[in-house]
Formats: C-alpha cells, structure tokens, sequence
C-alpha cells in the first residue's frame, strides 16, 4: 500500500508540471503574437500611394554621316607636262669621243609638272579621282570614315501634361470594351461617346471625364472600362511623360 502511493503522488507531480510547461508555452506565445500585432497595426500605409515609377533621362545618340565619296579616292588630276623650250645650240662638228666607255649609265625620266618622275598623280590621300569617302555617304557631310557616334544631348523635359500632339501620342496596348446596358438592347440603339483623359508615364488612364455623353447608362459603362485600359506612354525626346488623350468608345448591337 505504501509504495502504490507514492508511485501516485509522483504521477501527480510529473502532470502537474506538464501542465504548467503548457500554459507558460502558451502564455508566452501570445505575448510575442500581441506584440507583433500591435507593431502591425501601429505602421500607416498610404491609402492612395502613387503609381509613378521615375525614369532615367534617355540620350539619343546622332551618328554624323560618312563624306561621299571612295575610300581609296582623293588622287590629284593628271596635269599633261608641257615641253620645255630649249634654245637650240649652234651647230657643231661631231667628233668622236677620245675615250669611249665600256658602260652606258641610263638616263632618268623627266619629271612632269607635279614634279613626280613616276608618271602617275597618285598621292598618299588615294589612288581614285574624287573625293574620300563611301558609296553609301552624304554629300559634303563632315563625318569621319572612323569616327564614333557623337552623343547629342537632349533638352531638359517640362513636368506638365503635354497635348498629344506636342509628343509621340500614347498607344493602347490593351483595350477592355464596355458593356452594352441590358436595358437598352431591345432599342438597339448605336451611342457614341467621348472621353478626355490623362495617360501617365506608366501608361494607365487618369483623371477621365466625360467630353461627349451619351445616355447615363452608358456614360457609367465606359468610365469604368477605359480605367481598364493600357498604352504605352507618350514621350518627348524619348522620355515618358503625362499627356492628355480623347477616347472615343461606340456602342453598337449585332
């Protein structure tokens, strides 16, 4: 009996402190839970963060045209050498030379008028009459044959909304259509509107109101498609800026 009461009493002492591990876990871990909560719950997101992105100025790089012309041209015209007027000497008696040698040394070529004895006008510019240059050139262009692309830096771009026809317009790259209201399809009736908006430079629609109505039904399908809608966005010398746009959207029954 004495030792079946103690085997107990130990029993009793081991899920007590099972228990007690248990709760400290447990209290413990809402502790760190409530924490973590509470840090949440105090950090602030922008309700209406801005969908903006900035860009990098673009430098467009201008390469000046090569000269018209031949790359092996550059060669000086033929000038035709003119004969040089000798004063004839008084005639002579030949005689015959006391000594007559056993070689007869050559006599070198008169020079022409460029003063070059090889006969030709060639120079070290080119070999071909004309101008250096290549088939594929512009006339009278200061390019080099070798030279790099020369980099042209472009203007500094206003932050304003540009009109569409101040830069390269916007494009649609994806397009959502409206639907046509049930209530007026038994009319069939075909509606035409109009609506001016704001293309950003990330290519999505703002500020869109309407410029030409329709009924309101249609009014409503319309605002709520073009927000949908995508482009790419208009630029002024290759960098993306916000330009306005009017969209026009028809309604029609098959």
């Amino acid at each position: 009996m004495f030792e079946t009461s103690v085997v107990q009493a130990r029993t009793q002492a081991a899920a007590g402190r099972f228990s007690l591990l248990t709760i400290s876990l447990i209290a413990h871990s809402a502790v760190i839970i409530g924490a973590v909560a509470v840090s949440i719950a105090s950090v602030e997101f922008p309700t209406a963060a801005p969908d903006e992105m900035g860009h990098a100025p673009i430098f467009q790089q201008v390469s000046i045209p090569p000269p018209l012309g031949n790359p092996n041209g550059g060669a000086r015209p033929v000038v035709a050498a003119q004969p040089e007027r000798r004063q004839e000497p008084a005639p002579t008696q030949p005689t015959a030379p006391s000594i007559v040698p056993d070689t007869v040394p050559a006599i070198d070529a008169p020079l022409n008028a460029t003063g070059d004895s090889s006969g030709d006008s060639s120079s070290s510019t080119g070999t071909v009459p004309g101008p250096i240059g290549v088939p594929w050139g512009v006339e009278g262009s200061p390019g080099d044959l070798d030279a790099p692309p020369a980099i042209v830096t472009t203007p500094p771009v206003q932050e304003r909304i540009y009109e569409s026809h101040e830069v390269k317009a916007p494009v649609i790259i994806r397009r959502v259509d409206p639907e046509y209201p049930n209530a007026f399809r038994p009319t069939r009736m075909k509606v035409m509107v109009v609506v001016r908006c704001v293309i950003d430079k990330n290519g999505q629609v703002r500020n869109a109101e309407i410029l030409k109505p329709g009924p309101p039904a249609f009014n409503a399908q319309v605002l709520h498609a073009v927000q949908q809608w995508r482009f790419t966005p208009g630029s002024l010398n290759g960098i993306a800026v916000d330009t306005y746009l009017n969209l026009t959207v028809n309604f029609s029954v098959n």
